[in-house]
C-alpha cells in the first residue's frame, strides 16, 4: 500500500462524482485498480502540465553553408532542414505533431523500443497540446 488512497475498479465506478471533486478539489490524484496488478492514476490536467514542463523541447540550431538552417530535437530524435529559420520552426512542429500522432496509433510498439520509451513524456506534453502553436510553444529557440 502507498501512500495514495488505492480505489478498486468497482468502487471507483459507483463513487466517481466523489473522486473526480478529490482529485479536482482538493488536489489529489487518485490511484485506480482493476484486478491484482491494473492501475491508472487519474491527476488533474494542470497539474500534469506543470509535472512534465521538466521534460523540455531545445531544438539545436545549426547554420548551414548554403544559408539554410537545420533544427535538430535530440529530445525526439527529429531533425529538419528549410531556407529560413521561421520555415524550419513550422517544419519542425509539423514533423513532431506527425510522430505524436504515429506514437499514439502505435503506443505499444514505441514503448517497447529502448530508444523510443525515453520518449514518452514529451509526446505527452504534445499530446495535451490544443494546437500546432501550443506544439509551437513548447519549443525553447
Amino acid at each position: 500500500m502507498g501512500m495514495l488512497a488505492e480505489v478498486q475498479f468497482t468502487a471507483a465506478r459507483k463513487s466517481l462524482t466523489e473522486i473526480f471533486d478529490n482529485v479536482w478539489h482538493r488536489f489529489l490524484p487518485a490511484l485506480i485498480k482493476r484486478r491484482q496488478a491494473e492501475e491508472v492514476l487519474l491527476v488533474r490536467r494542470d497539474l500534469q502540465e506543470d509535472i512534465l514542463r521538466a521534460y523540455r523541447f531545445k531544438p539545436e540550431i545549426l547554420p548551414e553553408e548554403d544559408g539554410s538552417v537545420t533544427l535538430a530535437l535530440d529530445e525526439l530524435g527529429i531533425a529538419v532542414n528549410a531556407a529560413t529559420l521561421e520555415e524550419a520552426v513550422e517544419e519542425l512542429v509539423r514533423e513532431i505533431k506527425i510522430y505524436a500522432e504515429d506514437y499514439m496509433k502505435r503506443p505499444e510498439l514505441f514503448l517497447n523500443a529502448p530508444n523510443r520509451k525515453a520518449h514518452f513524456p514529451y509526446i505527452l506534453r504534445v499530446w495535451l497540446c490544443k494546437n500546432e502553436q501550443d506544439i509551437k510553444s513548447l519549443l525553447e529557440l
